[in-house]
């Protein structure tokens, strides 16, 4: 196994690996190992999003870790959305040198309202990420309200060091998001939130992106091996 850090990086809730592309990319060419799995039923139809479960995304997750650490240690998490409740489970089960979240939801929030919100903005987001929402089956929905009721338990378990990226401009997370996050872990954790103004959910695709990334990248460097 090398002693190079490698990075777990998961993506958002019927999304798939291009909503954190530019981040996996730039955590590839500063030299680190990267894992960036699909999410069982993610990345195809609507059919086979349906067919998944919470059950199913989350050992997507951990499977992807367990593949990273025959190749890298120490291991840093960055769950995109969803991602983020996934990086949750991920860091209550394994070694975590760093957790990241990208724009990861608190609260519940309904595909309606994400997808008005969107509408209204159409200029600012892609085609691809408005038709994923539109495409969103109940069942899986469902799935995703049961893995944040799961997850919201662990928080106060959370004490590796804790990065937390909010939007203001979110049009589907929730900005007080990030607060009720940052508040829920353990004080050893030391959450850490960082606002970007000008951007909304696809903060990885946004005016903000590079200093985004930027960020996450001086985290690694902070939390890293010496």
């Amino acid at each position: 196994m090398s002693n190079t850090l490698g990075c777990l990086v998961l993506h958002g809730f019927a999304g798939d690996i291009r909503d954190v592309l530019p981040l996996a990319q730039a955590l590839r060419e500063a030299g680190y190992h990267v894992e960036c799995p699909t999410l069982e039923g993610h990345g195809a139809d609507r059919r086979r999003l349906a067919q998944s479960t919470r059950h199913d995304w989350l050992r997507s997750a951990e499977e992807a870790y367990k593949r990273l650490a025959m190749r890298a240690d120490p291991i840093v998490v960055i769950g995109f959305s969803m991602g983020g409740l996934l990086a949750f489970h991920v860091a209550s089960r394994h070694p975590v040198r760093l957790l990241v979240t990208i724009n990861t939801p608190y609260h519940y929030w309904e595909v309606r309202q994400a997808l008005r919100n969107l509408r209204e903005d159409f200029a600012t987001h892609s085609r691809r990420y408005v038709n994923s929402l539109v495409k969103i089956p109940l069942r899986s929905m469902l799935q995703f309200r049961r893995l944040l009721a799961e997850t919201k338990p662990l928080l106060p378990n959370i004490r590796v060091p804790y990065v937390l990226l909010q939007s203001r401009r979110d049009d589907t997370v929730r900005p007080s998001s990030a607060e009720h996050l940052a508040k829920s872990v353990a004080a050893e954790a030391g959450a850490r939130i960082t606002w970007y103004d000008n951007s909304g959910h696809m903060l990885l695709h946004s005016p903000d992106r590079d200093d985004a990334i930027a960020r996450i990248l001086d985290a690694i460097r902070e939390h890293g091996p010496a």
